[in-house]
């Protein structure tokens, strides 16, 4: 039987008994490559000079200024491999957008370099793997917001060249690449370059996320792509209004085209006029999620970093068992949380390879 991890950890009361399930998920969370596949480290990282290597103070509610992922968190919370998601905000910025990104992911590999017994570069599943096995944790690079390469359709085989595996079409808003799920639509869902851009990332093997596109955007994509495509983090209709969620039809076609879900960990997606959320709330989620698709389907993406809190339950990284224990007490078996924590991503990443 595991203990739970040095330090922290998953914050643990020291006068309370760590229960069955939390235990069985440490377990899990050692028996498979765990993958968060959207994290933010390099917001605070790169904009702040934060470094990974160090412990940082989770915020309270809304702190810009602390964060929530970093080594020693992820490594207490059994993560094998964070997805290092590079943004760079879109209009007054969109000038400098492409020299932006091309220095963040600069600072990530800077990162990596510096903790070698530590950290790995890695741009595949058999990658992640590895690292696994070696106990390291595997740094994978994705960019959020096709916005960062302009009209310049040559900049995706710059982005591949330099290991990004993840490309978020939009942000928020249109882009020369789609419509986004706020303000006006400008293309009607995909524009002929958005065209050329999945086209583009099926022959590069840059996995296409969709999270943010508008709905006419998101139909159009899974039509052209031949691959299956990813959602990130998201959340489900049903819980608020904003075309930001998915309705049914949605994640039922993403599911059909071989498509993966992740679920945003920020209260306010998970609950209509929600601020605190829990632990309770995310886990719901997922059942209707498994309810509507199957397992096989989901995956982990939390936004940590992105979304500035998190849901009652879960401080930072250490406490992603803590979600694991509960989707365990929800009835999920060993293999449906196994593919959910990572296989279901290495799956759908080596169809990509």
């Amino acid at each position: 039987m595991l203990s739970p991890p040095p330090g922290r950890g998953i914050q643990e009361d020291t006068e309370e008994a760590v229960d069955e399930s939390l235990v069985k998920a440490l377990e899990l969370h050692q028996q498979v490559p765990v993958i968060d596949t959207h994290t933010h480290f390099l917001l605070a990282g790169y904009f702040l000079r934060k470094r990974f290597e160090r412990r940082h103070r989770p915020p309270r509610l809304w702190n810009p200024l602390r964060n929530t992922v970093d080594l020693p968190r992820l490594r207490e919370g059994r993560i094998t491999c964070a997805v290092f998601t590079a943004y760079v905000p879109p209009p007054p910025l969109r000038l400098g957008a492409w020299p932006a990104l091309l220095r963040m992911l600069d600072f990530l590999q800077q990162t990596v370099r510096r903790n070698p017994d530590d950290l790995v570069f890695v741009h595949n599943a058999r990658g992640i793997r590895l690292a696994h096995e070696q106990g390291k944790l595997a740094a994978m690079p994705g960019v959020e917001g096709g916005h960062v390469i302009g009209r310049r359709l040559e900049r995706l085989t710059v982005l591949r060249e330099r290991g990004v595996r993840l490309l978020t079409l939009t942000h928020f808003i249109a882009n020369r690449i789609c419509d986004g799920h706020l303000g006006p639509a400008v293309h009607g869902g995909l524009s002929d370059f958005g065209r050329q851009v999945l086209q583009a990332c099926r022959h590069l093997g840059i996995v296409v996320d969709l999270a943010h596109a508008s709905r006419r955007a998101f139909f159009q994509a899974l039509e052209e792509l031949e691959r299956p495509p990813v959602v990130t983090h998201a959340c489900l209709r049903e819980h608020g209004r904003s075309q930001r969620y998915l309705e049914d039809d949605q994640v039922k076609q993403l599911a059909a085209a071989g498509g993966l879900l992740g679920v945003i960990m920020c209260p306010w997606y998970q609950q209509r006029w929600g601020v605190l959320g829990s632990l309770e709330r995310a886990a719901d989620v997922y059942c209707r999620l498994a309810e509507l698709v199957g397992a096989e389907h989901l995956i982990i993406g939390t936004d940590m970093d992105g979304c500035t809190w998190l849901p009652r339950g879960m401080r930072d990284a250490a406490d992603l068992p803590r979600l694991t224990a509960k989707l365990l007490e929800r009835g999920f078996t060993t293999r449906e949380l196994k593919g959910i924590l990572g296989n279901n991503f290495l799956r759908l990443l080596a169809a990509w390879e």
